[in-house]
């Protein structure tokens, strides 16, 4: 694994044709890490997701993941090592723990670390696998297909060749995720789109060039 360095990324989001601004921070001190994302819809928070926890042989270790509704805590998922199992604030609902599972803010940054360490092995028609969890004992396997190298037109003006990743539903009402990973900097995510599939509205959120993560080098994990 090689997981990005500290970053800050603003994108502009967009759910149900209205538009706002979202940000994602990952912090690290030592052998630890928090993530956020914060998305805002006409001074209004509209997202909220915050990952904490450590590192390990299989990169990101979450160990508590809290989603938020009006800017407060709402439910949460507890990742337990020790135990090897994860439980929830709200279901009573346990899940088993396995090695490199991730919670649906730090699979994120667990891609990118992913593909960062070894980017020749995700030519097209590979696959990546992810166990994640939600908030709410919503534990699944998250199979991403890789896609050709794409354009992508940035909320600036800007253009960048980014890798396509897709996880295609599994039953209905499912999530659809799309993301695009920018090789110049770290395998970050320059967008994201996120839909329940049938006729949910997507989630997009599209790089913007304020507080952009630093270039890509050669710093490991």
């Amino acid at each position: 694994m090689r997981v990005p360095p500290a970053f800050v990324q603003r994108y502009v989001l967009r759910r149900g044709g209205r538009e706002g601004q979202a940000e994602l921070v990952l912090a690290r001190e030592g052998a630890r890490y928090t993530m956020s994302l914060r998305g805002w819809i006409e001074s209004a928070e509209v997202l909220g997701h915050d990952s904490q926890g450590g590192f390990d042989a299989a990169g990101l270790a979450p160990e508590r993941f809290v989603e938020r509704q009006r800017g407060r805590d709402r439910v949460a998922a507890n990742f337990d090592p020790a135990r090897r199992r994860i439980t929830y604030s709200g279901p009573a609902q346990t899940h088993a723990l396995a090695p490199g599972t991730q919670d649906r803010l730090s699979w994120l940054a667990q891609l990118a670390a992913i593909v960062s360490a070894d980017p020749a092995r995700f030519a097209a028609g590979a696959q990546i696998v992810l166990a994640v969890s939600g908030a709410r004992a919503d534990l699944d396997r998250w199979r991403f297909a890789v896609g050709a190298p794409e354009p992508v037109a940035l909320a600036d003006g800007r253009t960048v060749s980014a890798l396509p990743l897709k996880r295609e539903p599994t039953r209905p009402y499912d999530l659809r995720v799309q993301v695009w990973l920018d090789p110049a900097r770290h395998h970050l995510p320059v967008l994201v789109r996120l839909s329940v599939v049938p006729g949910g509205a997507a989630l997009e959120l599209l790089a913007d060039a304020g507080a952009a993560p630093p270039a890509a080098s050669g710093a490991g994990r």
